[in-house]
């Protein structure tokens, strides 16, 4: 196919063709194959058309090239006005039809997103085992109450922060900000798309700089047209002053020639940049939207997935501060003193702090976020609601058990199994926080057992059902750190005070 170069840019390498039939291509340098000559506006070239971009491009011969320009001038002079308005009616039509042309991109949408939050990515690997727990505390809700009860520890006991409890909420500290981090990250998806998306493709980010720096050479040019043509003025109007022979004429009329000269170049130039910018603008813009759509579902979905593991994460680290804490609080003297004159004699708790603080509010006069503690103590309580789950072979034993753990509390939720296998699968899901087996249960091995239920439950509490106590089951019990040896009978009574006295 035959077409004009009526758009070049050397700076760029980018140019437009036109075709007799009035159909515009657009081209890169690369796509150029004539070694003799390079592209310049109005030069006649052969091409490959592949959609709306040119291919394999060289300039025509000679005798089509002459005979190309000579009908191309004879058109112009029978009807120049004509021309004109058809040529930019139809340039108009077609740049309303015609879409950008490709910008190739670096890398694609999934890539960009993974590199620029590879810092979570690396932070979520490295606490992979946090997300397999499932023992946590909501810590959006818990964070204002777990700095306060742990302030307020700290002032009844100076002595009362140790190095694991300071290493535990510094690592609870950590993840949060990261979260805080991540989240300032994501909350605008435009600005993410330019940040994390637009930034990293080098083509996009030449042609912006090249569209702004043409930009500030058009309004420096400008000043300078307008500077010209004032000058040029004021000079033509001391002209018209002078008579024509004299030195002081002919020496001004040929500074204002250059004056016109430089300022014509300047309006050239002006116009040249414009189209250029046209064109990266519109390249630009088509790229912009090209990616947008597919970006926005991407980042939608990383943003989600990642928020729930960090989420996630906090939640887990906020369990186990809370329940390191309040174990810490359970040894020191001067907290056992102080919540026993407060008149509470109940294992101290995240519960038993918050109803220690609610005692104190006037519940007729609460305001929003003593109303809120409210709600929290609720939540509170929900959590620390305990789960037991019984395997002994003696089934009539078992439901003995159960009917005893409901009288002492009917929030205990309890699970009982005559075999490992038909409890352990559901272990995730349960997530108890005591495990009581009978540990010379046959074909069974308890360490197995055990070691499989810690998988699921890290902090589970283990407790030994036993018909009579021996020195291999004490020594058993100090293996797996057995809390209690709990003895077996069918004497609800006994078996109902053996139990609560073991829980509470």
């Amino acid at each position: 196919m035959r077409g004009k170069i009526i758009v070049y840019s050397d700076q760029t390498g980018i140019g437009k063709i036109i075709t007799p039939e009035k159909k515009k291509y657009n081209f890169n340098v690369d796509e150029w194959n004539d070694y003799e000559t390079t592209p310049a506006v109005g030069l006649i070239v052969d091409f490959e058309p592949e959609g709306i971009n040119a291919r394999a491009i060289e300039t025509a011969n000679g005798i089509e090239q002459t005979l190309q320009d000579k009908n191309t001038d004879e058109a112009s002079s029978e009807s120049p006005k004509h021309s004109d308005t058809q040529a930019e009616t139809d340039e108009k039509k077609e740049d309303d039809e015609e879409p950008a042309w490709f910008i190739e991109y670096d890398l694609d949408v999934e890539a960009c997103i993974e590199m620029h939050f590879s810092d979570i990515r690396k932070r979520i690997a490295e606490s992979a085992n946090l997300l397999e727990e499932n023992r946590r505390l909501d810590y959006s809700r818990m964070k204002r109450f777990l700095e306060t009860a742990y302030n307020n520890l700290i002032e009844i006991d100076h002595s009362f922060e140790n190095y694991e409890l300071a290493e535990t909420r510094q690592e609870l500290l950590d993840a949060y900000d990261t979260y805080r981090s991540f989240k300032s990250r994501t909350d605008f998806i435009q600005n993410a798309y330019e940040q994390v998306f637009l930034n990293k493709q080098s083509r996009y980010k030449e042609l912006r700089a090249k569209l702004e720096f043409n930009k500030s050479q058009i309004a420096k040019l400008t000043d300078t047209a307008a500077n010209l043509e004032k000058d040029v003025k004021e000079k033509s109007k001391r002209l018209q002053a002078l008579p024509r022979q004299s030195e002081e004429y002919v020496y001004l009329f040929n500074e204002i020639k250059v004056l016109k000269r430089s300022m014509v170049d300047a309006i050239h130039e002006i116009a040249k940049l414009t189209e250029e910018n046209r064109l990266y603008i519109e390249l630009l813009d088509n790229f912009y939207k090209m990616h947008y759509d597919r970006f926005k579902k991407s980042f939608a979905e990383f943003v989600q997935n990642y928020d729930s593991m960090m989420r996630k994460i906090q939640d887990v680290l906020a369990y186990r501060f809370d329940s390191l804490m309040w174990k810490k609080a359970n040894r020191s003297k001067p907290i056992q003193t102080f919540f026993a004159k407060a008149g509470i004699h109940e294992e101290f708790s995240a519960v038993t702090y918050m109803k220690y603080y609610l005692k104190t509010l006037d519940s007729s006069k609460l305001n929003q976020q003593n109303q809120e503690l409210m709600e929290l103590m609720n939540y509170l309580e929900s959590q620390t609601k305990k789960r037991i789950v019984c395997i002994d072979d003696d089934s009539e034993f078992l439901t003995t058990v159960k009917s005893a753990l409901g009288e002492i509390d009917r929030e205990i939720k309890v699970v009982i199994s005559t075999r490992p296998e038909g409890v352990l699968p559901d272990l995730k899901n349960i997530q108890p926080n005591i495990l009581i087996i009978n540990p010379t249960l046959r074909g069974v091995d308890t360490e197995s057992v055990l070691s499989y239920a810690k998988k699921f439950v890290s902090d589970l509490e283990v407790a030994f059902f036993a018909k009579k106590i021996s020195r291999n089951l004490l020594l058993k019990a100090k293996e797996f750190n057995a809390a209690a040896i709990i003895p077996k009978t069918l004497n609800k009574e006994e078996l109902t005070q053996q139990l609560k006295q073991y829980i509470e």
